[in-house]
């Protein structure tokens, strides 16, 4: 755990008192401290947005009754606050799957209705965790590609630590001798190619997070990361947002888009 993060701060808008009672219980039993703020957003939505500019949160969950104009609005405030929090929408679901209707919003993460304890605290400690620091790796052979992918992490609002590696022989032997929390593999590099430096790699690092990146537009390849156990997939060029929703997948906020 570093120094300068202590305590996650957190935001409830929902105007359920249950809701926000739920979340406020989980919260106390994260693995570090979480300081639980709640609004209610039939009292003004205004207040909450300057709210939202004004206070250092990390992340504001909030309700998918608000209407739709009024979420929108909630986002923007959000994705605008000069410390970058997560926000979650507490959303209406599919019975049968739980799959959160986000109705086109641009959320970092969701959860879905009822708010079931496991799920909450998952998510919480998910929270947590992509406020930490990351070390992740770049591996293509295009140093040109490398320095744009590096400077979209710099934009990113995960926090990454990222180093880089010119083709898969070398992305393999630097996972042998440090650990790295997530990989963004090119699939088509000379010599050894994305899909056997991804096997060696989780050989080496079982728990690293693999991200096969490619531009070319072909479902098979995807297929293939997929079936090979790849966490995720994109395709080149991407921009900030595009690494913050895989970051987000990867991470547990949003459901992974192979579930």
């Amino acid at each position: 755990m570093t120094d300068d993060f202590v305590t996650l701060k957190m935001l409830i808008v929902s105007e359920i008192a249950a809701e926000r009672e739920i979340l406020r219980v989980v919260a106390t039993g994260a693995s570090i401290p979480v300081e639980v703020t709640e609004a209610d957003p039939p009292s003004s939505l205004a207040d909450t947005s300057g709210l939202i500019a004004r206070a250092p949160y990390d992340v504001v969950f909030f309700d998918s009754r608000m209407p739709k104009l009024d979420r929108q609005v909630m986002l923007e405030a959000i994705h605008a606050a000069q410390s970058r929090p997560f926000g979650i929408l507490i959303g209406a679901a599919e019975m049968r799957t739980r799959e959160v209707l986000t109705d086109g919003l641009n959320v970092d993460g969701v959860l879905a209705k009822p708010i079931a304890e496991k799920e909450a605290r998952e998510l919480i400690e998910n929270c947590c965790r992509s406020r930490l620091p990351r070390r992740v790796l770049v591996v293509d052979d295009s140093s040109t590609v490398r320095a744009v992918i590096r400077k979209v992490f710099q934009a990113s609002r995960y926090k990454l630590e990222a180093e880089d590696a010119q083709e898969g022989q070398a992305a393999i032997d630097r996972a042998k001798q440090q650990r790295f929390d997530l990989v963004f593999l090119d699939c088509h590099m000379p010599g050894i190619d994305g899909s056997e430096a991804h096997a060696e790699i989780k050989r080496a690092q079982p728990d690293t997070k693999v991200v096969m990146i490619t531009g070319m537009r072909d479902v098979r390849i995807e297929d293939r990361a997929r079936t090979e156990g790849a966490s995720d997939f994109i395709y080149k060029p991407f921009f900030p947002k595009d690494i913050d929703a895989v970051l987000n997948r990867v991470f547990g906020l949003m459901r992974a888009r192979w579930n």
